[in-house]
């Protein structure tokens, strides 16, 4: 089906770039390019050699021949787009977070189920070969029960980011800071390995760019329905001296009640477990696991690309993510009134 599939990418920054490179390399043609930014959208349209340029969305919408659309807007733009997508029949893959609100989500949600096409939602996380590999070592019981999870992001951002994104400084257009824009990514993270989350308490740092209405570094606490615990920090201002040259650093350590296992940056698992069959010659030993580098960008699309000709749900549907904004929109509802905020799920 790719062969014959057509896209119209909506938005051609970053993100819009990687979909589009994502789709020619699954087989699918992007016949559109939209921005507010026509130089913008011409650049996307010569780079991968699309037909049609817009600044106005619904001329792709208004193509016979779009098949569906790849929505990378600012966060706070996607359930309009969403939903106009849907009420002209095309089927859609739309950047995370889902949406700005719950009720924006759930009317996206809504829209896509009258009109019988497919909402999926590109967190790449959940296609990750290393989350993966994780979770299979979860679920085969190598460190018994989880109890605890921590994990971080690390991301020391400049002022030219700031002045690149513009629209980053505003608190509803920007996903709300780190939290949302990054923390998004671990709270789902958090959902893949542990399981639902019940609770969240979270608490906002001192402000490093004033001129950002979200947070730029904030720390979580979150219960999951399992009982276990977790901890997540994000910050614009962390600055690992192990990988300095890096724009960003996630770490990862999940304890159990047979052992750990630990990610610190890196492609390696570190794994250490009591368990007998993870002994050598009995005696307890790190098991380092190497996972290759994949593009996740590449992996989510072609799940999509499989997804639609079937109606399969797709691992990141409406309903998956919409429970990944809750859980974020819980720990600034807590930052603001400095009390633990349950999920209702």
């Amino acid at each position: 089906m790719a062969s014959a599939f057509r896209m119209a990418i909506i938005g051609c920054g970053w993100a819009g770039g990687r979909h589009a490179a994502a789709f020619a390399q699954c087989g699918a043609q992007v016949a559109w390019a939209v921005d507010v930014e026509r130089a913008r959208a011409e650049a996307l349209a010569r780079t991968f050699g699309v037909g049609h340029a817009s600044t106005d969305y619904r001329a792709a919408l208004d193509d016979a021949m779009v098949d569906a659309v790849s929505i990378c807007l600012p966060h706070a733009l996607h359930s309009q787009v969403a939903v106009d997508a849907a009420e002209a029949g095309k089927h859609i893959l739309c950047e995370k977070p889902i949406a700005a609100t719950l009720v924006e989500a759930d009317r996206m949600i809504a829209s896509a189920e009258r009109a019988g096409v497919l909402l999926m939602i590109a967190e790449n996380v959940r296609y990750e070969p290393l989350y993966q590999k994780v979770r299979e070592l979860l679920v085969k019981g190598a460190i018994g029960r989880p109890a605890l999870i921590q994990m971080t992001r690390e991301c020391y951002l400049v002022k030219s980011f700031l002045e690149e994104r513009p629209w980053f400084l505003d608190r509803k257009m920007a996903a709300g800071g780190i939290m949302m824009s990054g923390g998004i990514h671990d709270f789902e993270t958090m959902r893949l390995l542990l399981g639902e989350i019940e609770s969240v308490s979270a608490l906002r740092a001192p402000q490093r760019f004033l001129e950002m209405q979200g947070d730029d570094t904030s720390v979580a606490l979150v219960r999951f329905t399992s009982g276990a615990v977790g901890t997540l920090v994000e910050s614009f201002i962390m600055k690992s001296l192990v990988t300095a040259t890096g724009p960003e650093v996630h770490t990862l350590r999940i304890d159990g009640e047979l052992g750990s296992l630990s990610v610190h940056g890196g492609r390696t698992i570190e794994l250490f477990s009591e368990r007998e069959d993870y002994r050598l010659g009995g005696e307890l030993v790190q098991h380092d696991v190497y996972v290759p580098e994949a593009d996740t960008f590449a992996l989510e699309v072609a799940h999509f690309l499989e997804c639609v000709p079937t109606g399969a749900e797709p691992l990141t549907s409406g309903h998956s993510q919409r429970r990944a904004l809750e859980a974020v929109l819980a720990a600034h509802r807590s930052m603001e009134l400095g009390e633990v905020v349950k999920l209702k799920g």
